[in-house]
């Protein structure tokens, strides 16, 4: 469940180590491992890149973002936004572990939040994947279960 309003309370660097840990778990093509995380803090920074989309508006009152950025090369090129994408989603589970809301804010394929993003963050040898607003919840939502039996086949699709 995507968290968008937070409290005002900081993520200790503990907190910030075990959720990139998860991150870099995440299995990647070749074990090729095609990312780098931009960890901010500063408020100047998030107020800047709440401006990515209308999407982002949340990201200036995390406490934390988390950027990942795909980086350039690499052994299977066209598999590293699936390998960034499943690094998000262990950074999104690794928050909901430690009881912390987040949401994923998405950045590529759209060349201009790419570019943007790039700009605020210096982003030199690759490219803005997604970046992740973390912190402690400060609304309360109802897990919603999508499980739905008609998108299930078993041997091949009906």
């Amino acid at each position: 469940t995507s968290i968008r309003h937070f409290l005002d309370n900081p993520i200790s660097d503990e907190q910030v180590e075990y959720i990139l840990t998860a991150a870099m778990q995440a299995p990647s093509a070749n074990n090729q491992q095609p990312w780098e995380f931009i960890v901010v803090r500063d408020k100047e920074t998030k107020e800047k890149l709440s401006a990515t989309s209308k999407g982002a508006w949340m990201i200036k009152d995390a406490p934390l973002l988390i950027t990942v950025v795909m980086q350039d090369g690499g052994k299977s090129e066209v598999m590293k936004p699936q390998d960034c994408a499943a690094a998000t989603q262990n950074i999104l589970l690794s928050c909901t572990e430690l009881g912390l809301g987040a949401v994923w804010i998405g950045v590529h394929p759209k060349s201009v939040r790419e570019n943007f993003v790039n700009e605020v963050l210096n982003i030199q040898n690759g490219t803005a994947f997604s970046m992740i607003a973390i912190g402690e919840p400060n609304e309360t939502k109802k897990v919603k279960i999508r499980f739905d039996k008609n998108r299930v086949h078993f041997e091949r699709m009906k």
